[in-house]
């Protein structure tokens, strides 16, 4: 095999040694600095369409979910409100099929559901603060007696009351933003009570108000043999059974939510 010899040259290395030193002459002089300014400004929120709801122990504002009323899966579940500030979602109570009995009874809820999941979540209230003042807010319930209709034929469950308890936030708002307050409650019949508050500087962006989480989450089978994903920190209790006559009772609750912020 012929080898290939590189020479270098008395010459060539000459020039070489010639053009180093003028690499190192050029370079770049600052002749000016000259400052410009970025700038945007921010109203608050216009827009009329309503904030779709979360996942609420996920909330991604990028995916929202379409949820399933656990009152009656085949109805539409009802907007939120429309606004800056504005209700998104709240789940219903389901307290499922039971047996009429003179005893103390305390009963769970049915877990939310959604289209297209075969996954429970618990339930939860969804608020939106656009406003983009922090300026707070207060979200209330007030929940009526549970009858079986009205008039003279109505009849009350004596003594129920809905308890709403390990009351959990999350947000799909940036970390920075600061939380609201969420409050585990009991829902007297008549009276109005605070779920969720946010003080001046507080709960701005979407926060999912949770009652429980996925620990809290239970298989509840009803006294006709039933079986349903049961969310046990949402629960009635029903004293010496409420004086139940055999028919349905449903209890309506308004969710109140105002520009007033918490204390």
């Amino acid at each position: 095999m012929k080898a290939t010899k590189l020479i270098v040259t008395p010459l060539l290395a000459t020039v070489l040694v010639s053009l180093a030193p003028l690499a190192t002459i050029a370079h770049a002089d600052t002749a000016g600095t000259y400052g410009t300014t970025g700038q945007v400004t921010f109203v608050p929120s216009t827009d009329s369409s309503v904030t779709p709801p979360v996942d609420p122990t996920n909330p991604d504002p990028n995916t929202p979910v379409v949820p399933v009323d656990p009152t009656d899966p085949t109805k539409p579940v009802t907007p939120g409100t429309a606004g800056p500030l504005s209700i998104d979602y709240v789940s219903s109570f389901n307290f499922g099929t039971q047996e009429i009995t003179t005893k103390d009874m305390t009963y769970y809820a049915s877990a939310q559901k959604f289209n297209g999941s075969d996954t429970s979540k618990p339930l939860y209230a969804q608020v939106t603060d656009n406003r983009g003042t922090d300026a707070g807010w207060s979200l209330t319930a007030n929940a009526s007696n549970f009858s079986n209709g009205s008039g003279t034929s109505e009849k009350v469950l004596t003594g129920a009351q809905i308890s709403l308890a390990n009351a959990g936030l999350e947000t799909s708002t940036s970390s920075n933003a600061l939380p609201p307050k969420a409050s585990n409650t009991t829902l007297t019949p008549g009276t109005a009570v605070t779920v969720a508050s946010a003080s001046n500087g507080q709960g701005a962006g979407t926060w999912a108000n949770s009652w429980g989480k996925d620990a809290d989450l239970t298989s509840v089978t009803d006294t006709n043999g039933d079986t349903r994903d049961g969310d046990k920190a949402v629960s009635l209790s029903v004293p010496e059974g409420g004086n139940a006559k055999a028919q349905k009772y449903t209890s309506d609750i308004t969710w109140t939510l105002s520009d007033t912020p918490a204390n």
